[in-house]
């Protein structure tokens, strides 16, 4: 089966010229307008339901003699926000997983503890969660585990000296506020020096 590219070119070129027409006369009718815009309005409406049952879906992770094997989004997020407490996470890790060319994707959004080295804490999630998905589940087909540190908790380097200086020591005999020469209250009746 041969195919001319002029011909192919020339049925696409008829093809558009064709909608065109009918969509120019489409919306020379009356109400034309609101007909197009409710049209729009249900596409969107469908293809956000569509969205939203697939995210709800459980994820199907493999299958075997028996049957499909299938874990629900809810039970994968429970899974990857232990893992993420037990390493340290200060906060309850944003979760999305997602399958990508039939692998087991996810991306974790969290905050961690100062002082530690981000090379290091986020290998050692990315780690923890593909042996976690690998040991309970029997996933192999993972793919991209992408980590995102949302802010960092505490102080990185705690000061040496403090803000403020010591106080100077005190004797036990010596009261530095209720003294002859700095006196805390002057009890002494200061008429008489007025009427003199």
């Amino acid at each position: 089966m041969d195919i001319n590219f002029e011909q192919l070119l020339q049925k696409t070129s008829e093809f558009l010229t064709l909608s065109f027409r009918i969509l120019k006369a489409a919306w020379q009718q009356p109400h034309a307008p609101e007909m197009f815009g409710i049209a729009l309005g249900a596409f969107v409406l469908l293809i956000l339901i569509r969205r939203f049952k697939a995210h709800r879906k459980p994820i199907k992770l493999f299958d075997n003699r028996a049957g499909v094997v299938e874990v629900s989004r809810k039970a994968l997020d429970e899974l990857v926000q232990s893992v993420c407490y037990s390493l340290g996470a200060l906060n309850r890790p944003e979760v999305n997983i997602y399958t990508s060319r039939g692998k087991l994707c996810m991306s974790v959004s969290l905050r961690l503890e100062s002082g530690q080295r981000l090379t290091d804490a986020t290998a050692e999630i990315q780690n923890a969660l593909t042996s976690a998905f690998r040991e309970h589940l029997g996933v192999e087909k993972l793919g991209r585990i992408d980590v995102k540190v949302t802010g960092f908790k505490g102080l990185i380097y705690k000061p040496s000296t403090k803000f403020l200086p010591p106080a100077p020591p005190m004797r036990d005999d010596d009261d530095s506020i209720l003294t002859q020469s700095n006196p805390l209250f002057d009890s002494v009746d200061d008429t008489k020096k007025l009427e003199s």
